[in-house]
């Protein structure tokens, strides 16, 4: 069980120190420091306590404290277990974010309710914990856990968070499964007691996945990197900045069209009211001023793009940019999801763009309506913004090579250039962040766009 020990808490070790502010990391640091405890009680019990009586160090007191100690870290592995492995799988799942703020203040306080009572209650003769009562509450919370886990996977679209969700069930969901028969049914039912000690071969292979999924993703990031260096590389090939500007002139405008439509038919129906006619002239307004950030951010003939960076609230641009396109909603079911309300540091002129183009994407995707998801979230190191619609979706052939510069599915509009994407691409990679769409057809398309989180603007405001 030495091998559990060290392995368990240096795992444990690493996790607060690479990133000791983040509560899910707490908690996965938190799950394994209660399982080496179990495995420093063994090696108290079977190692350390033999050790010093052969030496005659066993003194009386020696004894008492070594016995002490050795009961304090059976009891933290077998009642902080199940709680640390809960909390960690609800603060994991991809709603705790949205869960309500007082909810998330009691939910900790609440669950540690039935671990503390454990102290309340007289383990039989010759067990260690009262295993009547905790039987009761581990199994469920353990369940729960995994389950979560589980549940967390198949909800995720994103095909790269995906593989991080599900590396990360198969390193727990298994191990707290069989601790779950080891630990608390075997001995409360059977009788079982010593099972326990084959927890180290199931502890090998989660410390195995946790060291060959950390090799596996570093390789696989050079991989992903080595790609989007030869997109660049297309794209500063073939594109230039003239196409781009089009395309983003050719999306302003549209909207100006669209409002002035609204007021044109509202005034001739005689429904139109001063606050709304305010309302749909800065519309047009904001249009206007952002055809002419473009013109004045484009280089010439150029494909540069200067970025003007800001401190901005990507939750507030995120609606501004759906209330621009308010006429083409009104068929749409909108859900907006912003459990990041934070800073981001960027162009707002061309996110603005960004986000405008996904958008439009994902509304003509559904000409007959749909559900239309607008999602900011979180992770440790990132921001991530999620569009997702409930459209055709796009086959397999499509996906590859959606980001190539002038390739369209929307050959029927003589104003689609096929440079929306590449455009987006482009921006939200000089962002350095990264850009990704999951899509099957007849279950829509996601859009993922990840921005690096800043503490504060850098010196260099502008960014070729």
């Amino acid at each position: 069980m030495l091998f559990v020990l060290i392995g368990l808490w240096t795992v444990g070790l690493l996790l607060l120190v690479t990133d000791p502010k983040r509560p899910m990391t707490r908690w996965l640091s938190a799950i394994a420091f209660t399982g080496g405890s179990g495995g420093l009680s063994a090696v108290i019990a079977d190692h350390v306590v033999p050790y010093a009586f052969d030496r005659q160090w066993l003194t009386e007191p020696a004894a008492l404290l070594l016995s002490k100690a050795e009961l304090i870290c059976s009891l933290t592995c077998y009642y902080g277990l199940p709680y640390t492995f809960l909390m960690f799988a609800i603060h994991y799942y991809p709603d705790y974010p949205l869960w309500d703020r007082y909810g998330k203040r009691f939910i900790p306080w609440l669950l540690l309710i039935p671990p503390a009572l454990s102290f309340a209650f007289e383990p039989k003769p010759g067990d260690p914990i009262p295993y009547h009562y905790v039987i009761f509450w581990a199994t469920p919370y353990i369940i729960a856990g995994i389950a979560m886990l589980i549940h967390s996977v198949l909800r995720e679209r994103n095909s790269f968070l995906r593989r991080s969700r599900l590396l990360t069930t198969t390193a727990a969901a298994p191990t707290l499964f069989f601790a779950l028969f080891t630990l608390y049914v075997l001995p409360a039912f059977f009788q079982m007691y010593e099972l326990w000690r084959y927890n180290a071969w199931v502890i090998a292979f989660t410390l195995a996945v946790i060291i060959g999924s950390s090799l596996r993703y570093g390789f696989m990031g050079l991989q992903i990197s080595i790609q989007n260096q030869k997109l660049d590389y297309t794209l500063r090939a073939i594109t230039s900045g003239t196409s781009i500007l089009n395309h983003a002139i050719k999306n302003d405008v549209g909207k100006i069209r669209l409002f002035g439509e609204k007021i044109k038919t509202e005034a001739a129906d005689g429904r139109t009211s001063p606050e709304q006619v305010v309302e749909d002239i800065e519309v047009i307004m904001a249009a206007s001023q952002h055809i002419y950030d473009m013109l004045y951010r484009i280089q010439g003939q150029t494909q540069e793009v200067e970025l003007h960076l800001e401190e901005l609230h990507p939750a507030e641009l995120l609606h501004e940019c759906l209330h621009m396109l308010a006429p083409q909603l009104s068929s749409a079911n909108v859900k907006e999801q912003y459990a990041y309300q934070g800073l981001l540091i960027g162009d707002r002129a061309q996110l603005t763009e960004v986000w405008t183009n996904v958008l439009t994407n994902a509304l003509e995707a559904m000409p007959r309506g749909g559900d239309l998801t607008v999602r900011l979230t979180e992770t440790k190191r990132k921001i991530v913004v999620e569009i997702k619609d409930s459209g055709s979706g796009m086959e397999k052939s499509q996906l590859k090579r959606v980001f190539d510069p002038f390739y369209t599915t929307k050959s029927g509009k003589k104003l689609n250039f096929g440079l929306g994407l590449s455009y987006c691409y482009n921006i939200v990679q000089k962002h350095k962040g990264t850009m990704n769409i999951h899509s099957k057809p007849g279950q829509g398309t996601s859009v993922f766009m990840q921005f690096p989180k800043t503490k504060r603007l850098p010196a260099q405001k502008e960014l070729d």
